[in-house]
């Protein structure tokens, strides 16, 4: 009798444990996609990466472009999983199709840098141009570095003043140099330290903003 109730206790006790993981994985189901996307974030910001792979791998499986993008990133940058830019390279490509901007601006990185893909600017360039046309700032602030590399002043002008009209700060910043340097544009003394001032008045500037452009007001004067 005593060895009967054992097993049949233990039986009982395994069939909880299944009963508990049934509905574990059940409540795993009811979950959102943004829920699932909230605890990543919070595995990501203790740095549990493995973590946030195992949610964002399913999830982009299942179609979720912005999981996608995250799955791209984490296989570029080695967190939780080996790194492989191929991998990076597809996913990255996939919510790119699906209209990412953030999927399109590493495709564009990494045509830019030569990273997995053969080195190819103008395609950067083209891919950039599409995300900054949606008033994308990284974007427009990577296209004015570009230009300006290559020595093409007038569309790095062009860039920066789009984003500083944008309330960028390094735009703004950097629209005061290039009034200052005679950049892309005709010098203006006189307007390059009215946009230091106004960086200066400004709420919620950065500090390290306010501070160059107090150096250059001062250098003007």
């Amino acid at each position: 009798m005593k060895k009967s109730l054992v097993i049949f206790t233990a039986l009982w006790g395994l069939s909880s444990a299944f009963s508990s993981y049934a509905e574990e994985e059940k409540m795993k189901d009811k979950l959102t996609d943004q829920q699932r996307m909230n605890i990543a974030q919070d595995f990501a910001n203790k740095q549990d990466w493995r973590s946030v792979f195992e949610i964002m791998q399913p999830l982009a499986l299942e179609g979720n472009v912005q999981a996608q993008g995250n799955l791209g990133m984490l296989y570029n940058l080695g967190r939780g999983v080996e790194k492989n830019k191929e991998k990076a390279y597809w996913w990255f490509s996939e919510a790119a199709e699906m209209g990412s901007i953030r999927a399109i601006n590493n495709l564009a990185m990494m045509y830019y840098s030569g990273d997995y893909v053969k080195k190819d600017i103008p395609q950067a360039i083209k891919l950039f141009e599409t995300t900054a046309k949606a008033k994308d700032l990284d974007a427009m602030m990577m296209l004015a570095e570009i230009y300006l590399k290559q020595k093409d002043e007038t569309k790095s002008f062009e860039w920066v003043k789009k984003a500083a009209d944008l309330e960028n700060p390094d735009a703004r910043l950097r629209l005061g140099i290039y009034y200052e340097k005679g950049i892309g544009t005709s010098m203006n003394k006189p307007l390059a330290a009215l946009i230091y001032r106004e960086i200066l008045v400004s709420n919620g500037m950065p500090n390290e903003i306010k501070q160059v452009a107090e150096q250059r007001l001062r250098n003007l004067y």
